[in-house]
C-alpha cells in the first residue's frame, strides 16, 4: 500500500532539519576566531621635565605568557654587585646577609639586550611606536599574551613586562607609563645654576 504523495512525513522532515542544524553548527564551531587588535600609547614622566614625554621609536613585542618567567629569571641573573653585605655578630664573627646591589644607577644594573633578545626569540608579533608614542598590533590571536617593551635614553631606562588578555575585535587598548613599568631608572640631570 502506497501513501499519498502529498501527505506530511514528520520523520523525514525532522531528519532533514536536524541535518541542516548540525552542518550549520559545525560551520560555526570550525570558523576562524576573529583576530584582535591592540592599540595604545607609551609615555614616561622624566624627573626634570614637567610633562610626560612620548616614547617614539620604541620596540614592542607580543609573545606567549611563558616568556614572563624567563625574562624575570634573566633579570635576576644580570644584577651586577659591588660585593656581599656583611653583618657583624656581637661576638665579632662576620656573616654575609645578602647581595649588596647598587640601586643608585640602574643603567649599569639593567641588561636590556638580554631581556629584549629573550622577548624577540619568543615573539608572535612586533611593532614600533610612532613619534607621538602610539602603537598598534593588528590581526593577533585573541587570548593571553605577554607584552614586552623597553626604553633607553640619556635620562631614563625602563622596561615593561605585562600579561594582557586580548578580546576579539579592535577594542583592546593599553597605556604604558612609569606606573605600570616593570622597572624604571630615572636619572635627574642637574641644571647648572648661574654664578653671581
Amino acid at each position: 500500500m502506497n501513501g499519498h504523495p502529498d501527505k506530511f512525513q514528520p520523520v523525514a522532515l525532522f531528519g532533514k532539519l536536524s541535518g541542516v542544524f548540525l552542518f550549520t553548527l559545525a560551520g560555526l564551531t570550525w570558523a576562524e576566531p576573529t583576530p584582535a587588535t591592540l592599540s595604545g600609547v607609551a609615555t614616561i614622566q622624566l624627573k626634570n621635565i614637567d610633562t610626560p614625554q612620548n616614547l617614539g621609536g620604541m620596540d614592542l613585542v607580543l609573545a606567549p605568557v611563558s616568556v614572563i618567567p624567563e625574562i624575570r629569571r634573566l633579570r635576576m641573573e644580570t644584577w651586577r654587585t659591588e660585593g656581599l653585605a656583611i653583618q657583624r655578630k656581637p661576638d665579632g664573627e662576620e656573616q654575609p646577609v645578602g647581595i649588596k646591589i647598587d640601586f643608585a644607577d640602574g643603567y649599569k644594573n639593567l641588561d636590556l639586550k638580554a631581556l629584549s633578545q629573550a622577548a624577540a626569540n619568543a615573539a608572535t608579533a612586533r611593532t614600533r611606536t610612532a613619534t607621538n608614542g602610539t602603537f598598534t598590533f593588528s590581526n593577533v590571536p585573541a587570548g593571553r599574551h605577554a607584552l614586552y617593551a623597553q626604553y633607553k635614553s640619556r635620562y631614563a631606562v625602563a622596561y615593561w613586562l605585562l600579561e594582557i588578555d586580548l578580546k576579539s575585535g579592535p577594542s583592546n587598548s593599553i597605556a604604558l607609563s612609569q606606573t605600570n613599568a616593570a622597572e624604571i631608572f630615572n636619572r635627574f640631570i642637574k641644571k647648572s645654576t648661574p654664578s653671581p
